[in-house]
């Protein structure tokens, strides 16, 4: 069950990574490198899921799914922070649906899509 994913991180080596990563098991992937970008990106067309990093210059990745969770327009959305951070307990908070560590969950990150647009 291939989606539309919005990956988000200011880091073009991560988001060229994660797109590479996800479109071999085919979902349609855009990139987005800023929380600025990421927002306006979704004001054109919402995806199934967002991959989104915490550390970001201007709106981190906090703030945007905060900004994400207020609209009630965006209910469906599903949100997977991808991040160095250690700071679970922010994300959940923040309302992500999942919670993956770069530096570990990296090659798991396709089945974790899967699983939680299966939700």
């Amino acid at each position: 069950m291939p989606g539309k994913i919005l990956v988000v991180d200011d880091s073009k080596l991560v988001t060229d990574i994660v797109k590479l990563r996800l479109e071999m098991f085919g979902f349609q992937v855009r990139l987005a490198h800023s929380g600025e970008d990421a927002l306006d990106a979704i004001a054109s067309e919402v995806p199934d899921l967002m991959v989104l990093d915490v550390q970001m210059p201007g709106i981190d990745g906090y703030e945007v799914c905060r900004r994400l969770r207020d609209n009630p327009l965006l209910d469906d959305l599903r949100i997977i922070m991808l991040t160095s951070s250690d700071d679970k307990h922010a994300a959940f908070e923040a309302g992500v649906d999942d919670y993956l560590n770069k530096d570990i969950d990296l090659l798991n990150l396709p089945n974790r899509v899967k699983m939680i647009l299966e939700m």
